[in-house]
Parts: structure tokens; C-alpha cells; sequence
């Protein structure tokens, strides 16, 4: 199997017109078939700058928190940073 792949025959990446064109051609295409045709990059990855920042709630307002962020496989910390970002967007939206 392993030596299939090694002695198979690349193919060259055609030029595309579109980016619709690119897109259809790999959905449709394995991209390990082109392997000759590719070059290593380095990509850096960033996030941007987060500030913490300090709520206080009473334990009922947590414990509540704390049970839809269970139902949702997330933290609840995460679930109030979502909340404070979609609402901004509503209002920003608004």
C-alpha cells in the first residue's frame, strides 16, 4: 500500500479561473495526489489579545450557568464569553 502511493504518478495542479472552479476541482480531487507539486510554508498562527476580566454572581446565577454550559459541552465561562459577544453583535447589528 505504502509503495503504491509512493510510486504512483503525480499529477500537475491545473490553473483554475475561478475560485468556484478551484473549489469543485477539490472536492472532487485528493489533494495527496499533487503532492509533487506543493512546497512547505511556515504559517503563524495568532490570537488576538484577550484581557480578563473579573464578575462577580451569586452561586444560584453560576450554578445555572454552569448546568446549560454542562447540556452544551462547554465551560461556562466560555458559554458567558459567548453570550457578552452575541449581544454586542445584536446591538451593534441593531
Amino acid at each position: 500500500m505504502i509503495f503504491d502511493i509512493m510510486c504512483k504518478t503525480m499529477e500537475k495542479i491545473p490553473k483554475f479561473k475561478s475560485e468556484k472552479e478551484e473549489a469543485d476541482f477539490w472536492a472532487t480531487h485528493d489533494s495527496t495526489d499533487y503532492l509533487s507539486e506543493t512546497k512547505e510554508v511556515k504559517v503563524k498562527f495568532t490570537r488576538p489579545k484577550k484581557k480578563l476580566v473579573s464578575l462577580r454572581l451569586d452561586e444560584k446565577t453560576i450554578n445555572k450557568l454552569k448546568k446549560i454550559a454542562e447540556n452544551k459541552c462547554i465551560g461556562y465561562l466560555e458559554l458567558v464569553r459567548m453570550w457578552v459577544l452575541e449581544n454586542l453583535n445584536k446591538i451593534k447589528a441593531a
